[in-house]
């Protein structure tokens, strides 16, 4: 059996020593010419940054010395009681085992086994939980003639105290940014970076509007998503709103446990009675944004004042807090911006246009506001119609400094393209043309790859389908359509998938930007392909429209992965259905608010105590850890860390491995050329058994040194199947391989042929050093590799892939 050390080296059992121990004679004879080589492990430089800082002091302290933060305020309080960090708690194997209750046991069971609550609850907590009672009038008639109402509550923190929890974290301290900043690859400017929200457009222009004056502001992000609690019986709701900020790097938001997204208040979900059916959506539809104006209340003042703050440096920053982002899906976005749902929340376009590659004016708040005050004074203006507005006269974000709500809808990566616009359209429209049966059977002969889902059965037996299904079949789908389809049709494919992976690049230049744009040009030019061959009669579809966007909502917020909806879909299973299955059922959102001011209270104490005693932090003890598989409403193995989860796989290595017959030949051929004549066999008969039926997994492997290290990407790079790895001494330099690419203009797929020389295999020895990464063939004729001669190399295997063959 072979086996990998930790140092890298390849291990191999008794029968494979003897053949080890005769090639080892076999050098020991000859003096090995010894030469320096370059550095093989150098890597390819990464992309450079030159930032342009804003042009003026901003968010500058107010006071010239720090301030205590809270960890050093706690240490110091803890030093003058003469309490260790453990208290309340009498040890640490007491805070450990009430950190393991707390994350794996109900609440009742936690409190009767140790009597917790006293204890967590003199730990420090964050933002107070509030209630307000609110009473809705109906329009419906009791049985006595009295008009119906019906009282609900709702349960919110302040806002502003939320950002405070946020900004003055210590734990945040290195992942922070209070200015805005231009950052370009070069240092002629001539290509912009975006990828946190500070290097976007919207920080620096709201900069150069808004403040004059030495002050800085807290870009905050908001989601909401109504969620299901109760599971195959009862109709539990929850609409959860969550708040975080854009000044904490992208990378950290979107990590669950680093509880950098606070959970701002839950809006109750009443069944209005009350009401008729006539009214009864139009009344929710204002409930909500009285419930969202109750909340958000506190910004107006302080977005417009400002709030002095500490922050987690221990500087005190006078604060705008203003809202930039609001994460939600479509008809979400449609109720907060008070529009039709045939409508564009963003733009007005004529809802019978929504197919056509147009730039519709932007929706304006003002006048959007003037036009529902007309409508409120019985004036309707033909405006009111043509944008297809919502009689909402009091929206929460009207009275909101600085916040223009139509541009702050992000992009819905999980609902507007994998879900959308790939399952819901691309795979329907080419099912009906391919036929499910043919399809099916592509699926099935699909070659195989770590970590790639086999469709055993194909994808029409596919019961459930969620985001990892999605992607799942993104990262084959065009291999399997090739030559099933009209050239048009992979054209349209092709570019609503590069779209896809484009859409996904944690960091943008302005040269994937213009590639996202060419995508989305072409699967527009191509797109009418459909209605040629009767699949379709029109592209009025707002999930296709909403692409149209994307680029506008990059350039201004950032890269897409720091605003994904898949975040709130995670963050429902701490902040949601964990909290219900915690509380008795009755009178939940009670319960469900003080069991996460608890949890919280310890999340916060298990930072002040990681970050004091580092010897002590354990991974495996978090309240809240990054679980990939963990179950959530739409994706059930895609919430760990969302857009950059990196999946550690067990590879079974067989027990028998059969030696490659052109090893001999390829290792004299090596030696040969490090002036060594070694005396080796002409085929290894010294393997006892037969090895079994091996899978040599293809690789990316560097062709030529000089040529990647300069330009990175896909430049001097090859394909190889790898046969064999063994380990030689380390005095021998690695030599080259040639294989045969050429790029198929249909597919934009490198097509790999075998490479032979005498007609027999061109087999080489190559440093490990030299593999890139893994990849993924398709067969162009028959999907299996070992009998096919020609293959697609797959550019979306893998995002990074992608990124490596068509970003230069």
């Amino acid at each position: 059996m072979t086996r990998v050390c930790e140092d890298g080296r390849m291990m191999v059992d008794e029968r494979g020593r003897g053949f080890l121990r005769g090639m080892a004679r076999s050098l020991a004879i000859q003096r090995p010419t010894l030469e320096e080589v370059e550095d093989v492990d150098a890597a390819p430089p990464k992309s450079q940054r030159y930032v342009e800082p804003f042009p003026r002091p901003v968010a500058t302290p107010t006071r010239p010395s720090k301030e205590k933060t809270r960890f050093e305020t706690l240490l110091e309080d803890q030093t003058k009681a003469k309490n260790d960090q453990w208290s309340p708690f009498a040890s640490q194997e007491e805070w450990d085992l009430a950190v393991w209750l707390m994350k794996n046991v109900g609440q009742r069971s936690t409190d009767e086994f140790l009597k917790l609550q006293a204890k967590v609850d003199a730990l420090p907590t964050g933002p107070r939980w509030e209630c307000e009672v609110i009473t809705t009038p109906g329009d419906r008639a009791g049985e006595d003639g009295e008009i119906v109402g019906e009282e609900m509550e709702l349960w919110y923190r302040n806002p502003v105290e939320c950002i405070k929890e946020l900004i003055g974290n210590p734990a945040f301290s290195d992942s922070v940014s209070f200015v805005p900043e231009r950052v370009y690859t070069s240092n002629d400017g001539d290509d912009r970076i975006y990828d946190e929200m500070w290097t976007g457009d919207w920080w620096w222009n709201t900069q150069v509007r808004q403040i004059t004056r030495r002050r800085g502001h807290r870009a905050l992000i908001l989601a909401s998503d109504k969620t299901q609690l109760s599971q195959f019986q009862g109709d539990k709701k929850a609409w959860p709103v969550y708040l975080t900020i854009g000044n904490i790097s992208k990378e950290v938001r979107r990590r669950p446990s680093a509880h950098a997204t606070l959970l701002l208040g839950y809006l109750p979900v009443p069944k209005l009675d009350c009401y008729s059916d006539a009214t009864r959506s139009l009344a929710s539809y204002r409930l909500f944004h009285h419930c969202m104006s109750r909340i958000l209340e506190p910004l107006i003042k302080a977005g417009q004042d400002g709030v002095e703050m500490v922050c987690a440096d221990g500087f005190t920053r006078l604060i705008h807090p203003i809202l930039a982002a609001y994460v939600a899906d479509y008809p979400e976005q449609c109720l907060v911006s008070c529009c039709m749902e045939n409508r564009c929340p963003r733009c007005t376009v004529d809802p019978k246009h929504r197919g056509d590659f147009i730039q519709s004016p932007d929706r304006s708040v003002a006048l959007t506001l003037n036009t529902l005050s007309a409508h409120r004074d019985n004036y309707d203006p033909q405006r009111f119609s043509d944008d297809g507005i919502r009689a909402i006269y009091e929206p929460f974000w009207r009275n909101l400094p600085h916040c223009n709500i139509f541009e702050c809808f992000t992009p819905d990566l999980l609902h507007q393209l994998h879900k959308g616009l790939f399952k819901d359209h691309i795979v329907k429209w080419c099912t009906t043309l391919v036929g499910e049966t043919e399809l099916d059977a592509r699926f099935k002969a699909m070659s195989g790859y770590p970590g790639l889902r086999h469709f055993s059965k194909g994808i029409s037996f596919v019961s459930q389908w969620t985001g990892t299904e999605h992607r799942e079949m993104q990262r084959i789908f065009l291999g399997v359509l090739a030559g099933a389809v009209d050239e048009h049709v992979v054209t349209v494919v092709r570019a609503a998938l590069d779209f896809i992976y484009y859409a996904q690049l944690q960091m943008h230049t302005s040269t994937t930007l213009a590639a996202l744009k060419s995508c989305l040009e072409t699967f527009h030019r191509h797109k009418d392909i459909f209605i040629k061959l009767d699949i379709r009669k029109h592209f009025n579809i707002p999930k296709i429209h909403c692409l149209l966007h994307y680029l506008a909502s990059i350039q201004a917020l950032g890269s897409n992965d720091g605003y994904n909806s898949e975040s709130p879909e995670r963050l429902h299973i701490d902040f949601a259905k964990d909290a219900f299955r915690a509380s008795n059922r009755k009178d939940y959102h009670e319960q469900m608010a003080l069991w996460l001011q608890r949890r919280e209270a310890m999340w916060q104490r298990e930072a002040y105590i990681s970050t004091h005693d580092e010897q002590y932090y354990d991974p495996d003890l978090e309240l809240s850890a990054d679980e990939p598989n963990s179950p959530s409403d739409e994706d059930t193995n895609a919430h760990g860390d969302i857009g950059t989860a990196t999946s550690f796989r067990k590879y079974h290595v067989a027990k028998n491995t059969t030696i490659p017959g052109d090893l001999i030949p390829a290792l004299t051929t090596f030696l040969l050329q490090h002036q060594l004549n070694p005396i080796l066999p002409d085929t290894p008969t010294f393997w006892p058994q037969t090895g079994s039926p091996a899978i040599f997994d293809t690789a990316l492997i560097i062709d030529d040194l000089a040529k990647h290290q300069s330009s990175g990407g896909f430049a001097g790079l090859r394909v190889a199947q790898i046969r064999m790895v063994f380990l030689l001494p380390p005095q021998f330099a690695p030599i080259r391989t040639h294989l045969s690419t050429w790029n198929d203009s249909l597919t934009g797929m490198y097509i790999i042929s075998r490479s032979t020389r005498h007609h027999h295999p061109n087999s080489a020895i190559i440093s490990a050093h030299r593999i890139v990464r893994a990849c993924h063939l398709m067969g162009k004729c028959d999907m299996a590799i070992e009998k096919g001669k020609k293959f697609y190399l797959n550019p979306y295997i893998h995002v990074d892939t992608f990124t490596a063959i068509n970003v230069q």
